[in-house]
């Protein structure tokens, strides 16, 4: 199964779990990129932030719904991202 290289950026609504590209419905993989802090990015940290993408096992389709989380530390955490502040939630 080819992997997509583009990943798209969409707005999860309430409940993201049909992949718009192919209509497989029983859910997603997912797998984590970081976040590189740098003048173009809206990710302002020293920690380590990563995206969360979800990609189809179906068709291998990523998406990119804005999460985003760290591994610092003994504990995991969601980092929202708003403009350009990151805040652990």
């Amino acid at each position: 199964m080819p992997v997509h290289n583009e990943i798209v950026v969409c707005n999860s609504g309430e409940e993201l779990r049909v992949c718009p590209a192919c209509g497989y419905d029983y859910g997603f993989h997912t797998s984590f990129i970081r976040v590189i802090a740098g003048k173009d990015s809206p990710v302002k940290s020293t920690r380590e932030v990563y995206r969360v993408i979800l990609i189809c096992p179906e068709c291998g389709a990523r998406y990119d719904v804005g999460w985003r989380v760290t591994f610092t530390g003994s504990e995991p955490g969601v980092v929202r991202t708003t403009g350009h502040q990151v805040s652990t939630v």
